[in-house]
């Protein structure tokens, strides 16, 4: 309405400055109750119009039908309304009277605010379109990749649980009352695991797991093994992947030892907005091996997969000995929804 009654009086101003600037000074309200009449009565008709625009076909026989009704309706409306009002102002000199050029006359104006009607309409079907095709795009591509993180963080559960039952089964007849320990230690990790729902959880969580799996490792390796976890109680609300450290401190374990001694520190710092993890063995070396394809590969593909180029991965060999595996990922606290 604003917009319409804005038109009307910018036109009716620039009528009035025309003949002010040829010399001819006339009234200025006649030429604004035309301009309004002439703008408002085009407005009452919008509604129809975009109406009859989205459900009608666009054709140009359909635009020329719309077109001719709507000059023929706006302009009986616009000029029944012009003759009541200059009555009403008292200022018959001005009735507008009906005639067939008058149609005829207001026609180029409504054409070209039909066309632009037309083009706004259609512009801005396809940027709607465009924008739903957008929605249905990312939809799909988070919905590829959850399905993708979701079998990353199923093939964890598999790859642990049958690495460990192989082990139980190297120590079922020799020292049954360890493989009967590794076992309740297993189905304690297994319901952790299990009882999951999300790609992520606190830091303090991965903790509890890591501590799980260690335990079963010492109940196999007895005093062979010594593996610590050095957490930072500050940094325990941060959120990292479900599951992230247990397949790198297998790897630790399984390919870092020297004889029968195996050492393993695992640790957390954070820098600014990065929170870095770090897997230490101190074997004889494991150079670039990642155990049984699962260990790095899935861990930088989950991370990828999350976070994006702001995580990562790298395995790094120690001068002093062994090897080290630093985690990398964007410091996000934990939040409950």
């Amino acid at each position: 309405m604003a917009l319409l009654v804005a038109i009307g009086l910018l036109r009716a101003t620039n009528r009035y400055l025309v003949d002010v600037a040829n010399h001819q000074p006339s009234l200025f309200l006649p030429k604004l109750v035309e301009e309004l009449t002439g703008s408002l009565s085009f407005g009452a008709f919008l509604p129809v119009l975009f109406l009859v625009l989205r459900r009608m076909r666009w054709t140009w026989l359909n635009h020329a039908a719309t077109f001719v009704a709507l000059s023929l309706l706006q302009t009986s409306l616009m000029m029944a309304s012009r003759q009541v009002v200059f009555r009403v102002l008292g200022m018959p000199d001005f009735t507008y009277l009906p005639s067939l050029w008058r149609y005829l006359m207001e026609m180029p104006t409504q054409l070209f605010f039909y066309v632009v009607i037309v083009a706004g309409v259609w512009l801005f079907d396809r940027y709607r379109e465009g924008q739903a095709r957008e929605l249905r795009a990312v939809q799909l591509e988070s919905a590829l990749s959850e399905a993708r993180l979701e079998a990353l963080r199923l093939q964890l559960n598999p790859h642990f649980l049958f690495n460990t039952l192989n082990a139980v089964s190297e120590l079922m007849y020799e020292r049954p009352r360890v493989a009967d320990e590794m076992l309740s230690r297993i189905g304690e990790l297994l319901r952790a695991t299990l009882s999951a729902t999300g790609q992520e959880h606190r830091l303090s969580d991965e903790w509890r797991l890591v501590s799980l799996y260690m335990d079963i490792q010492r109940v196999r390796f007895g005093d062979g093994l010594d593996a610590q976890v050095q957490d930072d109680p500050s940094l325990d609300e941060l959120r990292v992947p479900f599951l992230l450290l247990q397949p790198l401190v297998e790897n630790a374990i399984e390919h870092g030892g020297v004889g029968h001694q195996r050492r393993v520190r695992v640790e957390a710092s954070r820098q600014g907005g990065c929170l870095t993890l770090r897997v230490r063995d101190f074997g004889g070396g494991r150079g670039t091996h990642v155990g049984h394809g699962i260990g790095l590969g899935n861990v930088d593909a989950r991370l990828r997969h999350l976070y994006g180029d702001d995580a990562g991965v790298r395995l790094d060999p120690v001068d002093t000995g062994g090897s080290v595996v630093t985690v990398w990922l964007p410091a996000r606290r934990w939040v409950v929804a």
